[in-house]
């Protein structure tokens, strides 16, 4: 039975991707009376079409952006810890060749500069490989006019999860997070404001009052304040930024491309078996629920990889999947989108606050600092600072609970090792919930596609447990199997029916969630 909504609460956010999420859990865990409304599902729009990174930015060093480097680098290291199931920290290489607008004694002050402001935080100090030993590294990397390589550390992350863990342990703290509700009306009153909201599973409309108001909408932050405020001037600039997911380039680091043409800086990562190769930056002020990547994006991609990767599968026949999301940047008349600051900022205008900028890597700090601005607003004293914990957190450091939990687990659950390696990377110590459940139903410990690990118990926590409704929310979201070759076929179908049986799906509507899925993805497959 889904939890009742209070009437009023202290403090009302609307939008579900990682500020909302955040804000959310830390609020909960301060005591303070949450709702969360998100109008898709969680992490639906930006916070799951990131490049999937923890970092400090290396690249916003030649802006002079050492405020945010240095605040990256150091949050870099707090998210780690907190989600080491949903993190690694790998090397990056950043090769020089000849003719590049930035020369070999430029990348190596840059990577200088980042240890410098990483300080004790630093994961690693950077090196400088001389052609040969790059190549060693990467033998794919073009060796023409290649000059030398920086090598520096960073880390990846599962950034959809990331955001459903903290919407998992807001709830924990007393907060009620909603997917699929849509906020259809603001009012304000003297007491704060009162929210009106659509509950796209009931079909029904309420209200309720909050003292506190929180925009944390991301690309829908200008549409969001219009609905508060008529004559609200704009808030966010979104710019688009589109990744492809290629065959394995890469598999034990990732490299740092220049690009000739507009001289921005793409990723190329291992990610899941595959290639992520991103990202773009173009001003985008289109419907934010129409976001996809264009053909001059994925061709723009494709032809900056290539031209590092020479002999490689990355041509337009060989894309696996591409998504696009939009990054809500602070509004600012820089001519260039890659120029607009990524620096979070939090506007107060009453009871009112908005949260525009940041990235993935500072939401922990960003979300803290919001918290401090409700409190003030709430006339509540401010407990201080305390890190959050997240439910799949575990108790033991991660080596040994890696260790010890892929040992224990094929043993009691009967699965093979490399389906603990997975669920125990998804979900940490969470797992063992999940896998309780083969023993009520050992049906449910079987693969959802032979060449994959993923198991059928994994769609039925998603739905008892993680709030997903949809087919799309468990294939991209959740488990993350749709951005994978077989994510149409087997994969998809078999997903659809065990929801079907959970949610009471017909056949017709079983048949349109595997479309409603399928229009989303880029390259569509056929059916």
């Amino acid at each position: 039975m889904p939890k009742t909504i209070p009437p009023k609460v202290n403090l009302a956010i609307i939008g579900g991707g990682i500020n909302g999420a955040g804000l959310a859990a830390q609020a909960a865990q301060a005591g303070l009376s949450v709702v969360l409304f998100e109008k898709d599902d969680f992490a639906s729009g930006t916070s799951s079409k990131s490049t999937k990174l923890f970092h400090g930015g290396i690249r916003y060093l030649e802006q002079f952006r050492f405020s945010l480097v240095f605040e990256g680098l150091h949050e870099r290291n707090r998210l780690i810890a907190m989600v080491p199931h949903l993190s690694r920290t790998i090397p990056f290489l950043l090769p020089s060749y000849k003719g590049d607008q930035r020369p070999a004694w430029m990348l190596k002050i840059g990577l200088w500069l980042y240890d410098l402001l990483a300080g004790s935080h630093n994961i690693a100090k950077h090196q400088w490989l001389s052609p040969q030993e790059a190549l060693d590294k990467v033998p794919t990397l073009k060796s023409d006019g290649l000059k030398g390589c920086g090598l520096y550390y960073d880390a990846q992350v599962n950034d959809a999860r990331l955001v459903l863990e903290n919407v998992l342990a807001a709830e924990q703290s007393g907060a009620k997070c909603l997917n699929y509700h849509q906020v259809t009306e603001i009012d304000e009153e003297p007491s704060g404001y009162r929210v009106t909201y659509w509950n796209d599973l009931t079909k029904k409309t309420t209200s309720l009052m909050a003292s506190c108001l929180v925009n944390a909408s991301g690309p829908w932050a200008n549409e969001t304040a219009q609905m508060i405020d008529s004559d609200s001037k704009k808030l966010v600039r979104p710019t688009r930024g589109t990744h492809i997911v290629v065959p394995q380039v890469l598999t034990d680091q990732a490299v740092l491309i220049t690009t000739l043409v507009d001289n921005r800086i793409i990723f190329v990562i291992p990610w899941r078996g595959y290639s992520l190769i991103g990202t773009t930056d173009i001003d985008d002020s289109s419907d934010p629920d129409s976001t996809h990547p264009t053909d001059e994006e994925v061709d723009y991609l494709i032809e900056q990889a290539a031209r590092v990767f020479p002999g490689t599968s990355i041509n337009k026949k060989h894309i696996v999947a591409a998504f696009a999301g939009l990054r809500p940047l602070a509004w600012g008349d820089e001519k260039n989108a890659s120029s607009v600051s990524r620096e979070d900022e939090i506007i107060r205008k009453g009871h009112l606050l908005t949260i525009v900028g940041g990235k993935l890597t500072t939401y922990h700090s960003m979300a803290r600092q919001a918290l401090r601005k409700v409190l003030m607003i709430l006339d509540r004293k401010d407990a201080g600072s305390s890190n959050l914990t997240l439910p799949g957190l575990p108790e033991k450091p991660w080596d040994d609970f890696l260790k010890s939990s892929i040992s224990n687990w094929t043993e009691k659950y009967r699965i093979t090792s490399a389906q603990a390696h997975h669920l125990a990377h998804l979900y940490g110590k969470q797992a063992e919930h999940l896998l309780d459940l083969t023993i009520q139903n050992p049906e449910w410990k079987k693969p959802i596609h032979p060449e994959r690990p993923e198991i059928a118990a994994q769609v039925i926590f998603a739905v008892q447990k993680e709030k997903a409704f949809h087919l799309d929310d468990v294939m991209l979201r959740r488990l993350e199997i749709g951005y994978s070759a077989q994510r149409w076929g087997e994969s998809a179908k078999n997903i659809s029916r065990l929801m079907a049986q959970l949610l009471n799906w017909d056949e017709p509507t079983r048949l349109k969630e595997l479309e409603s899925y399928r229009v989303q993805l880029y390259p569509q497959p056929l059916a």
